[in-house]
């Protein structure tokens, strides 16, 4: 019988989440596949986890990156859930941002006050395999073909699961997966070969000129270790949150603060967070979305 507050314990010293109760069940099938995929009981595999990471310690390891028995019981525990479009107010809220800085940066160079255009960067934290990350990309894109001086664009998305990672940076979805994406934006999805078939539906991979936009990294928040970006026009995190308690929520949207760009935009998921305030930030008054502006550094 798998010990699970020993479990839950664990996790959450690796990476801040609080599992619920409903959860508690995939702890446990979790725990029991790593256990079995690495020829080991449960508690080996419990002491074996504490070895890695007093190890790691002890050689002074980078801690922004999991040794390889953690990040398998994590690849194991972390639901690769995600949908195309899953909150479309905050896709457009995000769209509507680069609209205005599109604008915004026209008239700067037509007066003479810029001589290049800067990049417009957002941030999706939490990507798991990358369907938010393409419909950002999806959004921006059809905006940038329609302008005659748009903004360059990158959409970064990191994740604590290197197996959805891997999913994400693929750019592969299925025939039911492709559905949830609103009709203007499905010339950006091209359909594979029939190889590409899975569970018997057609496969689609994001068309090359949207996926260019796009970059998927590993990164713990609960960590809040520096990320190798600049700092961002927007940074999006919706339905991660409520796996931290409320202190490591705040911490982590401190770390969010830091990494935003004066002016720029926290996008979370409605409901979420309603608790913070932050003298650097001021909430933007809309029933549709959950965002903050970032006022001064």
């Amino acid at each position: 019988m798998v010990n699970l507050s020993l479990w839950q314990t664990y996790v959450e010293q690796i990476c801040g989440f609080v599992l619920p109760l409903v959860q508690c069940n995939w702890l446990t099938h979790a725990v029991a596949v790593t256990a079995e995929n690495h020829g080991m009981s449960d508690v080996d595999l419990y002491h074996a986890l504490i070895q890695e990471k007093d190890e790691r310690v002890r050689d002074g390891e980078c801690i922004n990156r999991l040794p390889p028995l953690t990040q398998s019981l994590l690849n194991n525990l972390l639901i690769a859930e995600s949908r195309f479009f899953r909150h479309e107010p905050s896709m457009m809220f995000i769209g509507d941002v680069y609209k205005t800085e599109i604008e915004h940066h026209r008239r700067l160079k037509a007066r003479g006050e810029i001589s290049e255009l800067p990049n417009f960067s957002v941030w999706s934290v939490g990507c798991s395999t990358g369907q938010e990350v393409y419909s950002l990309a999806m959004t921006l894109t059809l905006i940038f073909r329609q302008h005659a001086n748009p903004l360059p664009f990158n959409i970064y998305g990191s994740d604590l699961s290197e197996r959805s990672l891997g999913i994400a940076r693929t750019a592969e979805y299925s025939e039911r997966q492709i559905a949830e994406i609103p009709t203007h934006y499905r010339p950006q999805v091209k359909p594979m070969a029939n190889e590409g078939a899975f569970d018997h539906q057609r496969m689609w991979h994001i068309d090359d000129k949207t996926y260019k936009h796009t970059e998927f990294f590993w990164h713990n928040i609960f960590t809040k270790e520096p990320v190798n970006l600049a700092k961002q026009q927007v940074i999006i995190c919706q339905n991660v949150l409520i796996y931290f308690r409320k202190f490591d929520q705040r911490d982590i949207l401190a770390y969010f603060v830091q990494n935003l760009a004066v002016g720029g935009y926290l996008v979370l998921a409605p409901n979420e967070a309603m608790f913070w305030h932050h003298p650097k930030m001021k909430r933007i008054e809309d029933g549709q979305i959950n965002a903050w502006y970032k006022i001064s550094d």
